[in-house]
């Protein structure tokens, strides 16, 4: 019983992993909901607002190409 907790919560950490490399877009959502649900349980305000800024830094258009901030200028990061 004890090894599918483990296997199951080890397999969703990778897909959480994997659709956030491959979604980014999926994070706004992800973080919004996370907020929603963490309003509905009366979390502590902490951890609220930090989903909220986390759903506002999920929606703005990425810049660069990933983490790169001089794409393109002279080489940049390619």
């Amino acid at each position: 019983m004890i090894e599918t907790i483990v296997i199951v919560a080890i397999v969703t950490a990778c897909a959480l992993y994997w659709v956030r490399r491959l979604v980014p877009a999926s994070q706004g959502m992800f973080w919004r909901g996370s907020a929603d649900m963490l309003r509905a349980v009366h979390a502590p305000r902490a951890l609220r607002d930090r989903a909220a800024q986390r759903a506002r830094q999920g929606s703005k258009p990425p810049s660069g190409c990933g983490a790169c901030t001089k794409c393109g200028d002279g080489g940049g990061c390619h």
